[in-house]
């Protein structure tokens, strides 16, 4: 066993322990690190944890795994388990290299390993990285990343590579620990670092085409952000020259292939925590510069000149000081105040004089009375808000000298804040209270009904219709509206009422219950027939209706929560029947909202978890008999409630925003199984894909669909997304634009329930779809109604002469698909072929379908 080797300047650096049993391998070592590092060497393991116990203790520790007696993983496990030594990294130089021994080393707490021959830069690389590491980890006080990082954020890994297989493995190992972002060559890599949401890590491959992983590393680099991304190279065993040059383009380390998944892991996290704490170091100094800078301007401010209109009065009540600021304020210069001491007086407000002169009352008071705000009328004739400081003055034997004073002008601050309550308690449209401030009001009238036994009642007020309207006049003319709906209920309503728009088309009113008034629900009647009179907008009459909820006080609800939630139940109440009415609250209604709530629940978990599957209609040539469609549709298969039908959910997800995340899914779901049929040879012409308004409103379809093809790589003809008319004229621009990105990817495009909207010639032409499908209420009669069969034919010749294929849904008789083949129709959908079935039986009726 060697003695300790201690290196000069010891207590200036820090200390490295050697351990190793082959002389040669260590003097290599301290060759490589002598120079920055105080080293101490060992031979066994006895040794080594002998001398990591000993102060001063190591700051890092190299052990070698295969030695004679204790092996490295026996002296790794001594350390470890030692209170005093457990939280000295150490880094294992080896020449082992199988999985299975990184994986023993990291289970037990090694911090990395170097594998022999050492490279002397590689080398260099982690032994500072770890050390910084446990620099940062004792003093958590100073460098605490914890405190400002979100705990449910998992960091975010972009893997670059030209050849997805290569990373596959590590996509599916890391896929539940990191938010996975993947690029198939450096561009693309470089502009997901420079977008909105760039990755906390960068998993990076050398050898790419066009460009390779060192110019894409050098190319993150040199951005602002990219700077701070630590990247890891991804790189084969033997390729030493490339490790040091990935090191001098900014790499901070590098991963062998083939891949251990322990060594990813292990090199992942400690470059994610440190790049972490190290921002959390760089955005504390930013803070205490920024600090600094702003304490240097204030006492630069009032070194070279004070805004504030300051003086000194004396005890007889005259002026001894008076600060230029004065002409600024109020137009009157100090020789003004100088001369007539009641100057002040004359300038104040009539309504704040009072408190004024109460405050100059008793001018010897020992101690300061606050601040007190006022306004005075300036010579100008401008309103001047300010707020008075002042306290009194003594002299060292506590004789009274006067009272020295400030006026910090507070006008514009005054401005802003009456701004500020506007904006926080009032609606800017029609400046009625918001929801903020009607709840405070409905707050006061529950603590005076208390004091007086008294009764009221809330009214929860929905425009119908009012999208429709806002939609085809505009935003412009539809805020017009709303500003007119507002003063008719006001000129309406009786004395002593609250109003206000909480949102939207929404109104709550408060109503006391008055004996010398009509009843409640004449009251409200009387509001829904004046509101069933025309509006005069821009020179032309807009009409519009209005629903009801109404919830008693204290019948129905002792607080405003309560209060409410029963109006609204109500309200939903009078929509679902028929609209243009008032419904009063009742029990039941709260019992069905709760229904709602507990299936909204009930349908996020089902998303997340696996309770939703796809049914699948087919679509039939009407010449061929041949399948050439099928339409994916949703289905929930409820744990308690099995199968719940599409009605019931779909409007529920639409109206809670849950429709997003229930179409990806549908879609991600559907091109998978579109994947799996075109494997085995049986997939149709295309899968058609419902599409909601509310996914193209959110702007996230376009990126939605990429993402789907990506994933599954099926041919994007494959798949058709069916979308409604009033899908199209929601947002027509933003339709136009998405519909156009989505078919320049090759998607096909039809446009559902045709005939029920605008079926507007001047859309079709302008979004180019391929298909046309002929909504099942003209289908349903078309034999027998004469009125749908025109509108069938019309849409059929309609849709051929703009090169448009046509599909009729809703087929259930032979007569109705007799009558559709006759006038040319190319395809049907209906019971008459099939319902839609799940995945199995589609699958068996498309392999019944192919040719023999």
């Amino acid at each position: 066993m060697s003695q300790p080797i201690q290196t000069s300047s010891a207590t200036a650096r820090p200390r490295i322990l050697i351990v190793d049993d082959v002389h040669e391998n260590l003097h290599a070592l301290m060759n490589i690190l002598r120079d920055d590092y105080a080293i101490t060497a060992a031979t066994s393991g006895d040794k080594a944890i002998e001398l990591a116990r000993r102060e001063p203790q190591p700051d890092l520790i190299l052990l070698d795994i295969k030695m004679p007696g204790m092996d490295g993983y026996s002296v790794l496990a001594h350390l470890k388990a030692d209170p005093g030594t457990s939280d000295i990294p150490v880094i294992f130089v080896t020449a082992l290299a199988e999985s299975a021994d990184e994986a023993r080393g990291l289970k037990l707490g090694v911090a990395d390993y170097i594998t022999k021959p050492v490279n002397p830069d590689l080398l260099r690389l982690r032994v500072r990285t770890q050390l910084e590491l446990r620099h940062y980890r004792r003093y958590p006080m100073r460098f605490d990343p914890t405190a400002r990082s979100d705990p449910d954020h998992r960091p975010t890994l972009l893997m670059v590579d030209d050849v997805p297989d290569n990373i596959h493995e590590l996509l599916e190992s890391l896929k539940d620990d990191y938010r996975l972002l993947v690029a198939c060559n450096g561009p693309k890599a470089i502009k997901l670092v420079e977008g909105p949401a760039p990755p906390d890590l960068v998993l990076l491959d050398i050898l790419m085409p066009e460009m390779d992983g060192y110019e894409t590393c050098r190319r993150i680099k040199a951005l602002p952000t990219g700077n701070r991304i630590p990247v890891i190279f991804l790189t084969v065993a033997d390729a030493t020259l490339e490790k040091v040059k990935g090191f001098e383009v900014g790499a901070a380390d590098y991963i062998t292939k083939p891949f251990d998944i322990d060594e990813v892991r292990a090199r992942v996290r400690t470059h994610l925590e440190l790049a972490r704490l190290r921002q959390g170091l760089e955005t504390q100094v930013a803070q205490r510069t920024a600090l600094l800078e702003q304490s240097e301007e204030k006492y630069r401010i009032l070194a070279d000149y004070s805004p504030n209109w300051e003086y000194w009065m004396a005890p007889d009540g005259g002026y001894l000081y008076m600060s230029p600021a004065s002409l600024e304020v109020s137009g009157h210069a100090p020789a003004e105040f100088f001369a007539d001491s009641a100057l002040m007086e004359s300038l104040i407000h009539p309504e704040d004089r009072e408190a004024w002169l109460a405050r100059e009352a008793d001018m010897t008071a020992s101690t300061d009375r606050g601040s007190l705000v006022f306004r005075i009328q300036a010579r100008d004739g401008a309103e001047h808000w300010i707020e008075n400081l002042c306290k009194p003055v003594f002299d060292e034997a506590g004789k009274y000298l006067g009272r020295r004073g400030s006026n910090r002008d507070i006008t514009a601050r005054r401005h802003a804040e009456q701004k500020v309550d506007f904006l926080t308690h009032r609606d800017p449209l029609t400046g009625l209270p918001n929801r903020s401030l009607f709840r405070e009001l409905l707050t006061h009238a529950i603590a005076q009904a208390e004091v007086s036994h008294g009764q009221f009642a809330l009214l929860f007020l929905d425009l119908d219709n009012f999208k429709t309207i806002n939609e085809s006049l505009g935003h412009s003319l539809g805020d017009q509206l709303l500003i007119g709906v507002g003063k008719r209920l006001q000129s309406l309503l009786p004395e002593g009422h609250a109003m206000a728009r909480i949102g939207g088309d929404e109104f709550n009113l408060l109503l006391e219950r008055d004996p010398n008034l009509p009843g409640i629900d004449l009251i409200a009647q009387h509001l829904i027939d004046a509101l069933g009179e025309p509006f005069q907008i821009d020179g032309q009459s807009v009409y519009i209706g209005a629903s009801i909820g109404i919830a008693l006080y204290p019948a129905d609800g002792l607080d405003g929560e309560t209060l409410q939630s029963n109006a609204d139940a109500a309200l939903y109440q009078a929509k679902q029947q028929g609209r243009g009415i008032l419904r009063f609250f009742s029990p039941e209604m709260t019992q069905r909202a709760k229904d709602r709530l507990t299936l909204e629940a009930d349908l996020r978990r089902a998303i997340e978890g696996d309770e939703l599957l796809l049914h699948y209609q087919p679509q039939i040539d009407l010449a061929s008999g041949a399948v050439v469609g099928l339409e994916a549709l949703v289905r929930w298969r409820h744990p308690q409630r099995g199968m719940i039908p599409p009605g019931a959910f779909i409007p529920l997800a639409e109206e809670s925003g849950l429709v997003v995340r229930l179409g990806d899914w549908v879609l991600r779901r559907a091109c998978r199984q579109i994947k799996t049929w075109l494997e085995a040879g049986l997939a149709p012409r295309q899968t058609a894909v419902n599409v909601s308004a509310v996914q193209l409103s959110r702007g996230q379809l376009v990126e939605s669909v990429k993402d789907a093809l990506r994933e599954t790589g099926i041919p994007p003809d494959r798949l058709e997304l069916e979308i409604t008319e009033s899908f199209v004229m929601l947002d027509r621009d933003q339709s136009f634009k998405a519909l156009a990105e989505l078919r320049a990817l090759g998607v096909r495009l039809s446009i559902d329930d045709f005939g029920t909207g605008y079926s507007s010639l001047a859309y079709l032409q302008r979004i180019e779809v391929h298909k046309l499908k002929i909504d099942l209420s003209f289908v349903r009669d078309v034999t027998t109604n004469s009125g749908n069969a025109s509108i069938v034919k019309a849409i059929i010749a309609l849709g051929h002469s703009l090169g448009l294929e046509i599909i009729a849904e809703g087929v259930e008789e032979q007569d109705q698909a007799d009558y559709l083949r006759a006038h040319r129709c190319d395809v049907m959908q209906g019971y008459l072929v099939s319902r839609p079935l799940p995945v199995e039986e589609i699958t068996r009726f498309l392999k019944d379908d192919r040719p023999s």
